[in-house]
């Protein structure tokens, strides 16, 4: 997968910024059918206690090198993104922790302490990702043609989009904690600068919280 791939015929190349839950696995076989590759060898490796496949902003900018190369990101509604997550928080502490997450303290500490490595950046607000030269693509557009037109237009490659099967990463993805107010409630908190800069739409019940405490 991520996070920068060069283009077999041209030598383009371009960084795709990975957030996790984002239609990743669907973008790379599109990228694989459009011969674009991958450039780094190693990339569930972990580097400064992130794996190189979901660097964040800092990340990436302090080990690659992609000044002077496009940057292309795909973002996700985050609440709809949280619960996509959450199979690694069933996985880690099983079917009976979504009551605990009601908790508002302890989903705070929870999602700011997630303890296994291959999830960090999981939860991860997704504006930490982001650059002022990110080209931003949003999940709920879908990927279809104007999709391919769009990221064509960015990396100066014709880029096809091909209808390839979901891989699931293991057998328990659909184990996803149930959603409930309360913990939407708290998410729109957790993810206030995300849906602030990203998602306005979702913002209302932050305005209206406001002006009942006023």
């Amino acid at each position: 997968m991520m996070p920068t791939y060069r283009h077999n015929p041209t030598g383009k190349r371009f960084l795709f910024i990975h957030i996790p839950r984002t239609a990743g696995r669907f973008f790379e076989e599109n990228l694989k059918l459009n011969s674009f590759e991958l450039e780094q060898d190693h990339i569930w490796k972990s580097v400064d206690g992130v794996e190189v496949a979901h660097f964040h902003r800092d990340l990436y900018e302090k080990y690659f090198d992609i000044k002077h190369i496009p940057h292309v990101t795909i973002v996700r509604n985050p609440i709809d993104r949280f619960f996509s997550c959450s199979i690694f928080i069933r996985r880690m502490y099983g079917n009976d922790i979504d009551n605990l997450l009601e908790d508002e303290m302890y989903f705070y500490s929870l999602l700011q302490n997630f303890p296994l490595t291959e999830s960090v950046n999981w939860f991860r607000n997704q504006v930490d990702f982001l650059s002022d030269k990110t080209n931003i693509w949003k999940f709920e557009r879908k990927f279809g043609d104007d999709f391919g037109e769009w990221l064509s237009d960015i990396i100066g490659v014709p880029f096809t989009i091909h209808d390839v099967p979901y891989k699931k990463l293991s057998t328990d993805e659909d184990n996803k904690v149930i959603r409930t107010d309360k913990i939407i409630d708290n998410l729109r908190e957790f993810y206030r600068r995300d849906i602030e800069q990203l998602y306005p739409e979702l913002a209302a019940p932050f305005q209206e919280r406001t002006k009942t405490k006023i």
